[in-house]
């Protein structure tokens, strides 16, 4: 038992692990994994009550290509398990050459799904226990507990107060890079469109189905705010960084309240809403800066290499970018590792080509990787090579 700050509260020690995870998306999903692979005891810690952060809870249900998008498949390993996993139990719209089942109406030709965010998030909770990771849900974790650039554990807040969990590395999968920052690796944070999308059904897509159409036609995606590119950017308002709770509200308010004037036009009997994000649609909003920068530059070498991805983009079709290891660590810090859209990366075509599921499942995958032997090990981050954690 910990003594309290203050004296207000006893802080009670949970179990120790060997890796913790903070953030259960794709990244951390794939970290975690990756880790119990490695032989280490692993804690993956969600402040949700349910797996796979925007692809599921964000409602951004489409699996970008793994693929350059002229046939040649680019990211391999836990990726593409995890793609097959979040239809496992639920459709796909995967053309025949990656294997699909649905012959309709496929997106494009590209190595990319639509996929169930409900279904997968429960076939990706059954993966993640199958490879004897703990999970830990409905916990907020707070701040890393240093020692000098040392991470020795994590300040969780519970349900049953606040505990502490100690570990010999952190993995950071927040999204947000909160621990990270807390931890004092110094960070960057980027501008965003307000978006705000849901997925809706309307009688017309449920006659498409009974003619035979696949049942990613059941779900369709109807967005208040900005694409990617700020087309539907509601007038007059600012691009945001969103790094306060006052940032994130005003960011998800101004989405609901168009979202509601939508629902005002259409025919009340006509249509309905399935559901609705349960966590901010944010892009970009805080990464590291680490080692390395990844920038997404078409045909870049890294010597530290740890896989390539393409772009889920149709403007760079072809594009290959290496990844660099540096990008998922700060050298400064030898036992705290990032993975997903935190990566060290600057704002442009690097942030976006680091954010989607598949490269988020790569890098989840390497930092889990290094995770296991830096523990193994007993070593810095920096002395685990590239070559032993690559991804291909």
């Amino acid at each position: 038992m910990l003594p309290a700050k203050g004296g207000r509260m006893e802080i009670l020690m949970r179990k120790n692990y060997e890796v913790v995870v903070v953030g259960g998306g794709i990244g951390g999903i794939c970290a975690a994994v990756a880790a119990a692979r490695g032989g280490v005891s692993v804690l993956l810690m969600e402040k949700l009550i349910n797996l796979g952060g925007l692809a599921t809870a964000g409602l951004i249900s489409w699996y970008e290509p793994l693929c350059d998008g002229k046939g040649n498949q680019l990211i391999y390993g836990l990726a593409e398990e995890v793609i097959h996993i979040c239809t496992k139990y639920s459709f796909d719209n995967l053309p025949e050459k990656w294997g699909g089942s649905c012959e309709k109406e496929q997106r494009n030709d590209r190595y990319s799904t639509m996929f169930s965010p409900t279904v997968a998030s429960l076939a990706l909770e059954e993966f993640v226990l199958n490879h004897g990771v703990d999970i830990l849900f409905d916990v907020l974790a707070v701040e890393p507990v240093m020692e000098e650039n040392q991470c020795r554990g994590v300040f969780i807040e519970e349900i049953g107060g606040r505990k502490f969990v100690s570990c010999r590395v952190l993995i950071d999968g927040t999204g947000t890079a909160v621990m990270a920052q807390r931890a004092g690796i110094p960070t960057r944070t980027g501008k965003n469109y307000m978006t705000y999308i849901v997925h809706e059904f309307e009688r017309e897509m449920g006659k498409k189905l009974q003619e035979g159409g696949g049942m990613h036609l059941f779900r369709r995606w109807m967005n208040s705010g900005s694409d990617m590119f700020g087309n539907g950017q509601p007038d007059k308002r600012q691009e945001e960084e969103c790094e306060s709770a006052e940032d994130v509200t005003q960011f998800v308010e101004e989405g609901k309240r168009r979202m509601l004037k939508l629902c005002m036009e259409k025919e009340r009997d006509n249509y309905d809403l399935l559901s609705l994000p349960w966590i901010p649609q944010i892009r970009t909003i805080r990464r590291i800066q680490g080692a390395v920068d990844f920038t997404a530059e078409n045909g870049k070498k890294y010597a530290d290499t740890i896989g390539i991805c393409g772009d889920f983009r149709g403007k760079n079709i072809g594009n290959r970018y290496e990844i660099p290891f540096g990008a998922l660590f700060h050298p400064m810090f030898p036992n705290i590792l990032v993975c997903g859209r935190i990566i060290s990366a600057p704002q442009g075509d690097g942030w976006e080509v680091a954010r989607v599921i598949p490269v988020c499942a790569l890098t989840g995958e390497a930092a889990g990787k290094a995770a296991a032997l830096v523990v193994k090990r007993n070593v810095g981050i920096e002395r685990i090579r590239a070559e032993e954690i690559r991804v291909c």
